[in-house]
């Protein structure tokens, strides 16, 4: 890193005994209530973790199950694993991000060493203060997503080898844990076992699972995946809440980010992909700049 970025060595291992007090701290609105705290890394932490991202941590070994994060798959691939099933069991995991600690990463690199070759103790403390904020994961950091794919590998290895014996599929969205099936109780019967499942994995040792959060569904109601509606005849659809979100993007459109306003730009074009009137109707309402604008993502000056 340090002959790549043309760093000394020590500014590095300095800044890494630093990194928690490098971070902007601020909160923003759920679409469920409530609020949500990030933390921005500086500039120069930043790049630091960009870097880690690009030449370690995307290299890590990611279970197929893990829907989020991962180049050329979206929320609409996610949901459609579960779009025929008639039966949909959907769990939380509390506070995902900050339940995966700096002590989960030195167990997962000391589990994979073939990963890190050469990594001396040194190398291994640096890194995981470099993506830790206060021993866990945050919320802002680039490394985070990625890297909780990574160190969830064997949590989603063992609740698909779980949901396999019952014939049921299962799929991992970030910290929404989805289960399908077309055999009446199936879902009940496991959702138990998901807990034990969760409680029991060593890495990350203080993943739990929300239960107030935990709802099941089937084809007589309504069955959503990541804001996906799965229709009673097998197909995914765009939802009023997923429409509602876009339409609000755009009307706050200069006022966001660089990765919203890329973020926005790939909704729109998946919905559009599903429903192409959708587009018709966002021009009626905002007009064609302001859709042309958000559905090439352009950058703010």
């Amino acid at each position: 890193m340090a002959r790549d970025l043309g760093l000394p060595a020590g500014f590095i291992v300095n800044l890494a005994h630093g990194a928690s007090y490098e971070y902007k701290v601020y909160s923003i609105a759920k679409r469920t209530g409530g609020r949500r705290v990030i933390h921005h890394p500086s500039r120069r932490l930043k790049a630091l973790q960009r870097w880690l991202l690009a030449n370690v941590v995307e290299a890590l070994p990611v279970h197929a199950a893990a829907a989020a994060y991962r180049k050329n798959r979206s929320i609409f691939d996610n949901a459609e694993l579960h779009a025929k099933s008639r039966y949909l069991l959907r769990m939380d995991l509390t506070e995902f991000f900050p339940s995966i600690t700096q002590t989960d990463l030195a167990s997962y690199i000391a589990e994979h060493e073939t990963l890190f070759g050469g990594w001396t103790h040194l190398d291994v403390d640096v890194f995981c203060r470099l993506v830790c904020r206060n021993s866990t994961l945050t919320i802002g950091s680039p490394t985070s997503p990625a890297l909780s794919n990574a160190i969830c590998y064997q949590m989603d290895v063992s609740l698909h080898a779980l949901s396999t014996k019952s014939a049921v599929t299962y799929s991992r969205y970030a910290d929404d844990l989805f289960f399908s099936s077309n055999g009446p109780d199936v879902l009940r019967r496991i959702e138990a076992e998901v807990e034990r499942v969760v409680s029991e994995v060593k890495v990350p040792a203080k993943l739990r699972i929300n239960t107030t959060k935990t709802r099941h569904s089937s084809k007589r109601g309504a069955r959503r995946v990541t804001g996906i509606v799965l229709g009673s005849d097998g197909c995914t659809y765009i939802g009023r809440a997923y429409k509602r979100r876009i339409r609000a993007l755009i009307h706050k459109f200069d006022s966001l980010d660089q990765p919203t306003r890329a973020s926005l730009a790939g909704l729109i074009a998946y919905a559009i992909g599903f429903d192409p009137q959708f587009m018709n109707c966002l021009i009626d309402k905002y007009g064609l700049d302001a859709v042309r604008k958000a559905a090439i993502a352009l950058a703010p000056k």
